[in-house]
């Protein structure tokens, strides 16, 4: 081994990294590198995940959240943190019959320096590393309670290893959580315990452990259009320093472009406040891609950048059992919503469930949500903004729910839906109004059709102007 007087240098770096100014002191605990926040999304939200976690970072956060996974999803990170010090997160989460089970790496790496013995002579360069495997399963539970309808509970356990040169140490580290879901909605409650088991990692002498942490979240999800609304708190109690508090907010326009904010009271090397913002990407090879990115800063050592990019795979389907309401209208447009609600997945019938599936990512449970609510005389609204999103798929929604809706407000939203950009959904706008709309509806298929390129839409207006009486 090398003359150890570079290497408390390096454990200082990986200390400071992991921002444990707060802790006891160096030395008193291990794997430090787990404090640092992984993913861009969740650090541009200050890390307070504790009861909104979801997906793959569910693994970090709290594995609870891998309860509410409906697909596979990806996603990687990286940190492009201090001078010379980098972090990378890579995660996968795939759900199973009863759950989801999860996987993930977290790799933080210092860069070779240069390095010197006692007497100041050069001997080379030194670097070193810390990583963390993850496996970790997550479910979801109904209660039958009326003030509390479901729970997620989830665990996870992680391989740690680290290397100081040519010193290295091993160990193991457990995490638990649980979210409770009340019965009002957008509200969620979390409770984590991070290293409640742990092992020593004998680096010198005797080593040390992963510190534990307890934590207890909140966050509320208020869902809309054009923007929905993230608000997300956590209070941490480390073992190896003092308590402190993070909070975060996400606005989504649209579904699509999401601006986020944080704050954390951990460390003493910045303010604790970080930005950042989300893009969703257009709908390709039957998934969704969101890129994020967050910014933060630091008093003395520059300002700290993470890139991320997640996939979300389309959700398996289920066969559900389903009956045509009497009355609705008859013909093609009928007959596929009818085939696509037999085989979407199973979708809440009551009108403030079926709202979530409805601004959902799965297009068969949203068209399925749609024509389950077309009744009300709420639901007009809500296709109404749908019909004026920049997402295609949510704009075949609106056209499916409207098709079945009775409301009279109905053939006026699908008169404008006729010169929808995409040709998919102008043919099924008009193969929605099924003769309703009158001489306004004719007369705009009259004025489209002059200049409609498309021959599957100009079919489609032909008929619609047959059943309207204005052939």
């Amino acid at each position: 081994m090398r003359p150890a007087t570079y290497l408390p240098l390096i454990a200082a770096a990986l200390y400071l990294a992991a921002g444990a100014a707060a802790a006891a002191g160096p030395g008193t605990t291990a794997a430090n590198f787990l404090k640092i926040p992984v993913g861009a999304r969740e650090t541009a939200l200050g890390g307070a995940l504790t009861a909104s976690a979801a997906g793959p970072a569910a693994l970090f956060y709290n594995p609870a959240g891998l309860g509410s996974l409906t697909a596979l999803e990806v996603s990687y990170s990286y940190n492009n943190y201090f001078s010379g010090l980098s972090q990378q997160w890579l995660a996968a989460a795939y759900p199973l019959k009863y759950g989801a089970l999860g996987l993930g790496l977290n790799y933080f790496n210092v860069k070779s320096f240069p390095a010197y013995d006692g007497a100041g002579a050069d001997i080379g360069s030194v670097s070193a590393y810390d990583a963390a495997a993850y496996l970790g399963y997550g479910a979801g539970l109904r209660t039958g309670l009326g003030f509390l309808p479901a729970v997620r509970l989830g665990a996870a356990v992680k391989y740690l290893r680290g290397k100081l040169d040519d010193a290295g140490a091993s160990g193991y580290g457990a995490d638990a959580g649980m979210v409770l879901l009340p019965a009002v909605r957008g509200l969620s409650l979390g409770l984590g315990v991070e290293n409640f088991l742990g092992s020593r990692m004998e680096y010198i002498d005797s080593g040390a452990r992963p510190a534990r942490k307890v934590k207890a979240g909140a966050a509320y999800l208020l869902r809309g259009l054009p923007i929905s609304a993230l608000l997300t708190a956590d209070f941490n109690f480390p073992e190896d320093g003092s308590s402190y508090f993070s909070a975060g907010i996400e606005n989504t326009l649209y579904g699509a472009l999401a601006l986020r904010a944080g704050y954390t009271a951990f460390g003493e090397v910045s303010n604790g406040l970080s930005f950042g913002l989300g893009l969703a990407l257009p709908r390709r090879y039957a998934g969704d891609m969101t890129l994020d990115y967050s910014f933060g800063s630091t008093y003395d050592l520059g300002n700290v950048h993470k890139f991320g990019l997640s996939y979300r795979f389309a959700a398996p389907q289920k066969k559900a059992r389903v009956s045509v309401r009497a009355g609705a209208p008859a013909g093609p447009a009928a007959s596929a919503a009818a085939v696509a609600v037999a085989t979407a997945p199973a979708a809440v019938l009551d009108f403030s469930g079926s709202l979530e599936a409805l601004y959902g990512p799965d297009p068969a449970a949203a068209t399925a949500a749609a024509e389950a609510i077309a009744g009300e005389p709420r639901a007009i609204e809500h296709f109404s903004a749908l019909l004026s999103s920049g997402k295609t798929e949510w704009r075949r929604t609106a056209v499916a729910g409207l098709a079945r809706s009775p409301d009279p407000r109905a053939p006026a939203e699908l008169i404008k839906a006729l010169g929808d950009p995409e040709p998919e959904v102008r043919a099924a706008a008009a193969r929605a109004l099924n003769g309703r709309g009158g001489a306004a509806a004719a007369e705009r298929l009259q004025e489209l059709l002059r200049s409609e390129e498309s021959e599957t839409v100009k079919n489609a207006f032909i008929e619609a102007l047959g059943k309207a009486g204005g052939l």
